[in-house]
Order: C-alpha cells, then structure tokens, then sequence
C-alpha cells in the first residue's frame, strides 16, 4: 500500500493549493423615518447575500452571511474591524436600510481590512412598493464594485456561467490494490490503463459557496493486471471493465477544481494460476460492481488538463472485494460547441 499513500499525498497537495479573498455580508440595520430600529418582512442582508453568491468570481472571492446573534449589528469602522478580524475574513459588508413611509433608501459599505478603512460604498432607492426592485439595484452596484476589485468582467462571469457542450478524452495511469485484508493477502495490484469518453451537457453551472458547478457522464475503457503475492500459487491476473459514472465539477477559480464521481460497471475477470504440481489453469468471471471516485484537475490550456483521481469499486458479489485505484492523467478536449 506504499504506493497508494504516494498517490493520496500527491493528490492532497495538488488540491490545497487554492486562496480566495472572503468577503462577510453584515447584517444591516433597519430604521423608520425618524431613525428608530424596525424589522421588515423580509432580511435585506440575506437577500443580498443570496444575490451575490450566485456570481462566480472565478474563485477569487468567496461570501459569507453572518448572524446578528453573533456580532449584532455594525455600525462604524471599528465594528467592521471586529468582524474581519475574528473572523478571518478580508472584507465586510455592512450599512443601514431606511423605510419611509414612501420609499426605501440603502447605504452599504465595504470595509477592508488590510487597508484598515472603507474602500467602497453603495447605494440604492426606491419607491416602498418595489422593495425587491431596490435590493436587486443595490446588488448590481455592490457586484459593480466588487468588478473593479477582482479586475473581472461581470459580463463575461455571467456568460460563463452556462457550460457549453463538450467533449473530452481523458487518459490515466493507475496502480491498483485490494483493501480487504484476505484479498491482498493473495493478489498484488500492478499497474493499469483508463482511456474514457467525457461528455459536458449544455447545462446552466450552478455557483455554490462561490465555486462554480458544472457536470459530466463519462464512459470508462479500463484495463489492470495483478500478480500473485509470495505466499500463493503463481497466477497472473488481467481485468477488462467498462465504466458509466455521473461526475460533478466544483471550481475553486479558473485553473483549481475537485470532482465527485459514482456511477456502474462491468468487469471481466481473465486469470491464470499454475497449483503446485498441476499444468497453468484459465478461468474467468463476468462481474458487475458500483463506483466511486474523487479527483482533482488542473487546467494547462483550453484544450488540456492535468488531473489526479482515487477511485473505490465495490463487486455486486459474496466476496467482498473492495479495490482502490490512485491515478494520474491528462484530458484532452476534442469538441466544444454553442447551445
């Protein structure tokens, strides 16, 4: 299993290699017209937040509510300061709403840390009929602002925000083992190939705690070959399975990204094995078995990624064989196309 743990410590540093700026949404007092504390029907913080995380910043910010239970309301530069600093956040939103008996009016703020003041600030109004109206303005300013902070093109964050179809041909080298002990106690994993097809359906990408959410199916061609352990008969093992498993992509930003895999296979079990004193014997077996899989990917180009994957398969048998197979590929994009 050294092999294995070489393959998981890979993995892990390839994925913690990600940083994103955090930004905490305050709550936002709430006041009449004759600047006394009210509650509305609906959580103007809230309702923002809910607004803001659903744009992707390609990774570089990442959004929090806060609870009012925690910190109450800020009100100056020194409670935003508070805020950041406790909780490890490099910006806040914070500000006021007012209601009057007409209109709504908004001013909210965005303190940063580092450079120990307020760097932006936005406002919004409307009639008090369109509360709904006026958060969503309130939203775009905020968003606008947080455009010139990133550098990025709201526009073009948007636009990105739907996956085009695609099609990808991902290629791997693994090294397999079993995980029950009575299994590795006979058989010693080698090495093995996966070539597969990636299909991207036209899908809208969700945005979930500031990283983007796409999906694909994938159909697995692999092929494995194991040898005996010492304390066995000779025997050389070769596995063919076919794979089918539904995949979902988080993004961290442009180039970092995880995976999350499960899905069905088909195997053939190809085996020779010499007994003591006997002539080499063939068998085989057909197997059916479920898949898991988790990876992470790095993006080189528009057309190739690099990825690393651990993958569990788990026979529909009384045997009660469990394998894991640690890999390293690439993937080649063949075609992209327009919905």
């Amino acid at each position: 299993m050294n092999k294995t743990k070489i393959f998981m410590i890979i993995f892990l540093l390839f994925a913690g290699s990600v940083f994103a700026s955090e930004i905490a949404v305050a709550p936002l007092a709430v006041y009449d017209s004759d600047g006394n504390r009210i509650k509305l029907q609906h959580n103007p913080s809230k309702d923002i937040f809910n607004r803001l995380e659903k744009h992707w910043f390609e990774g570089l910010l990442h959004f929090s509510l806060l609870d009012e239970s925690r910190y109450g309301i800020p009100l100056s530069v020194v409670d935003a300061n508070k805020i950041c600093s406790v909780e490890k956040k490099e910006f806040v939103l914070y500000g006021f709403v007012k209601k009057y008996d007409a209109n709504f009016y908004a001013d909210v703020k965005l303190y940063s840390l580092e450079e120990k003041k307020v760097v932006k600030e936005f406002f919004s109004g409307d009639d008090a009929d369109h509360y709904e109206r006026m958060i969503n303005v309130l939203s775009s300013n905020i968003l606008d602002g947080l455009e010139d902070l990133t550098g990025l093109n709201q526009d073009e964050v948007i636009k990105e925000q739907y996956h085009e179809l695609e099609l990808r041909i991902p290629a791997s080298l693994y090294y397999w083992s079993p995980i029950d002990g009575r299994w590795n106690e006979k058989i010693l994993g080698i090495a093995g190939l996966n070539a597969a097809a990636e299909l991207y359906p036209p899908f809208p990408n969700l945005v979930i705690y500031g990283m983007k959410t796409d999906f694909s199916a994938r159909l697995n061609l692999s092929w494995n070959i194991a040898a005996n352990q010492t304390s066995t008969y000779p025997l050389v093992l070769n596995d063919i399975s076919v794979s089918f498993p539904l995949i979902a992509h988080l993004h961290f930003n442009d180039l970092h990204s995880v995976y999350l895999g499960a899905g069905l296979g088909y195997e053939i079990e190809l085996m020779s094995i010499r007994p003591k004193y006997e002539s080499t014997q063939f068998s085989y077996q057909n197997i059916f078995y479920a898949e898991t899989l988790v990876g992470y990917e790095l993006k080189l180009s528009e057309t190739v990624n690099l990825f690393s994957e651990i993958e569990f398969d788990f026979h529909f048998a009384n045997d009660g064989f469990v394998s894991i197979k640690p890999s390293i590929g690439a993937s080649f994009s063949v075609y992209r196309g327009h919905r």
